[in-house]
């Protein structure tokens, strides 16, 4: 992710941090990115470039609505690309729909909450996670934020750890031949 200040620099320390962009960091990502690309050509998907009212409306019963649109009320700018208007105009979208959705937002931080959580989003099932942004101009004005999913279906967290795997040798002395 890139983002810019006000003066359109780098806000982002780019390169500043040596292991940032290891080898094995920048194969997990592609790692990453074919997993999906694996997934999306098991199923009958469909992936439109619209605005999102049209395909709020477009949506039917069994379908499913991944919304993620700018974080409302947070300082970045998008080019002054989301208001409180629009963020009103999504939730009269969303509450008559008949598809299942998924909003991403923001909860809150030590600072302040999301004014629209309770406002617009308290009717729905909201998950919550704190995650940490490695993002800002100074290292001490980054700090932990709530995230939040919004769903208008039963949902839950279930974080599952990969098993450690264990790299054993040929030769290792716990290796135990029956044969």
């Amino acid at each position: 992710m890139i983002r810019f200040n006000l003066q359109g620099e780098f806000n982002v320390p780019f390169c500043r941090k040596p292991n940032r962009f290891a080898p094995a960091y920048i194969t997990k990502i592609s790692n990453q990115v074919q997993a999906v690309v694996d997934v999306c050509a098991l199923g009958d998907y469909e992936f439109q470039c619209q605005d999102y009212s049209v395909t709020i409306s477009e949506a039917s019963a069994g379908d499913l609505l991944y919304c993620d649109p700018p974080y409302i009320a947070r300082h970045t700018d998008y080019f002054n690309g989301w208001d409180e208007e629009q963020e009103r105009q999504l939730a009269h979208l969303l509450v008559d729909t008949k598809a299942r959705f998924i909003l991403s937002t923001w909860h809150g931080n030590k600072f302040r909450m999301n004014q629209f959580i309770d406002s617009l989003w308290g009717r729905y099932s909201i998950l919550t996670k704190q995650h940490f942004y490695h993002l800002g101009a100074k290292e001490n004005n980054r700090n932990p934020m709530l995230e939040a999913l919004v769903t208008n279906f039963s949902a839950f967290y279930e974080e599952k750890k990969s098993p450690r795997a264990v790299q054993l040798t040929l030769l290792d002395k716990k290796t135990v031949f029956n044969g």
